[in-house]
């Protein structure tokens, strides 16, 4: 009978560490796709946000595409229909600016949306500015998950 009993409570304890086994694996996975998810999102938006902010006229052609190949929606319609504009616009300038992303950080995320805050310091010259002046930007991109990439499909100066 002793034996019965001992084997039945080897039994139930070999269950609930299973059980809790699997709820803490369960909770390590979550927590790794959270991490996964929150540098993607922030990985695609310190890349446009560094492309976008840092122009060179001679490199645009470039430089717009590979904005374009990270947009969706509106924006990148929208973009894409302003770049002939934008090109003459900064060839005539001959307008070259430069950035740092001081600082980013995902306001909000779901599992099909997210927005990014960035602070960004640009440096920008032109035929008219020789010496470089700084301007300071916060910025907000929005970004939508289509399949397995996070696209932006806003990027707003706030401030």
């Amino acid at each position: 009978m002793r034996t019965r009993w001992l084997g039945g409570a080897l039994g139930l304890v070999l269950v609930a560490a299973l059980v809790a086994g699997g709820i803490l694996l369960h909770s390590v996975l979550d927590y790794r796709a959270d991490n996964a998810r929150r540098d993607a999102i922030l990985t695609v938006a310190r890349n446009v946000a560094q492309t976008s902010y840092s122009l060179d006229y001679e490199a645009f052609p470039q430089q717009v595409s590979q904005i374009v190949a990270e947009t969706t929606g509106n924006y990148r319609k929208g973009l894409i229909d302003s770049t002939d504009g934008l090109r003459y616009i900064l060839t005539q300038g001959k307008v070259k600016s430069s950035c740092t992303i001081t600082a980013a950080g995902i306001e909000r995320a779901d599992e099909n949306t997210a927005t990014v805050l960035l602070s960004i310091t640009a440096r920008i010259t032109n035929t008219e500015i020789q010496v470089p002046q700084v301007r300071h930007y916060r910025v907000a991109i929005g970004l939508l998950r289509q399949g397995s990439r996070w696209l932006v499909q806003s990027n707003d100066v706030i401030a």
